[in-house]
């Protein structure tokens, strides 16, 4: 296993990492805000064209099929990845054009979910800008055998939801035998203030979140609930690719937009599978 993290502005990804599993490679990463905005809900100032666009350079980069892309709506429902065909995911259309007629397509088409897996290797993204960007990678019984990956979206309402325990039953029924887990940038206990009546609610349910902020406000710490999730199901996790979305200038913010002006945008967690020709 592994890792790298780079504070370039210039850097398509701020942290990557990889897994081998038998003959595979698997390939996780998190990207910067200079892989511009990629997510098709968010109005970034510029044509979803130019997000279509930043998608196929992304998968180019990665040299990887397209990836797919979900409708997150703060949930725990997850879907399965294996039949989607890549034509039906492309960011560009059959003439190989970026049109606002295709950005409407995906947008339309996307799967409503906040998690997915594929036991073929089908390329998964989860968009974030201060929620928790998991990736996942399961070992299969045969070491031959494509390892069994995932994603999920681990905002506060999916964290309290059960987003994670029902990514890691799935893959357990898809026969991951033993799963990893990487947590990726987002919003850290220090920075995420919420009202106090919102963290005694979420720590009633998961004590781990209960934070107060360098200000000693109300806070709640996402990524210690995720890892006390995590690990109360004996999955074995990395923070080694994660960082504060709001601390850090090469990663989109949903807070440094809301409260300092910055760009809107979505960066991605990535997850790919090589093989050896």
């Amino acid at each position: 296993m592994t890792a790298e993290r780079t504070m370039s502005t210039l850097n398509p990804f701020y942290s990557t990492g990889t897994y081998t599993s038998g003959p595979y490679t698997v390939h996780i990463g998190f990207t910067s805000r200079s892989a511009g905005n990629l997510g098709l809900h968010v109005n970034a100032g510029e044509p979803h064209t130019a997000t279509l666009k930043n998608r196929a350079d992304v998968q180019s980069l990665c040299g990887s099929a397209p990836f797919l892309y979900l409708n997150q709506v703060h949930g725990a429902d997850i879907v399965c990845a294996d039949h989607i065909l890549s034509t039906q995911i492309s960011p560009n259309d059959e003439r190989g054009a970026y049109t606002l007629k295709r950005a409407d397509q995906l947008r339309e088409q996307a799967p409503q979910a906040d998690a997915a897996y594929s036991t073929t290797g089908q390329p998964l993204a989860i968009m974030v800008a201060d929620c928790i960007p998991l990736v996942f990678v399961g070992e299969k019984p045969t070491p031959h055998d494509v390892p069994i990956i995932a994603v999920a979206h681990a905002g506060r309402p999916g964290l309290l939801a059960g987003v994670i325990q029902r990514t890691v039953a799935t893959m357990r029924e898809q026969g991951a035998t033993q799963i990893h887990a990487w947590l990726g940038p987002s919003i850290c206990g220090s920075c995420y203030e919420v009202p106090e009546d919102m963290r005694e609610h979420a720590t009633q349910q998961i004590p781990e979140t209960y934070a107060q902020t360098s200000q000693g406000t109300p806070a709640l710490d996402l990524p210690a609930g995720a890892i006390a999730l995590l690990n109360k199901l004996k999955i074995e996790v990395s923070t080694d690719l994660a960082a504060c979305t709001y601390e850090s200038t090469s990663l989109f913010s949903h807070r440094g937009f809301m409260n300092r002006g910055e760009a809107p945008g979505r960066t991605a967690g990535l997850v790919w599978v090589t093989k050896p020709s």
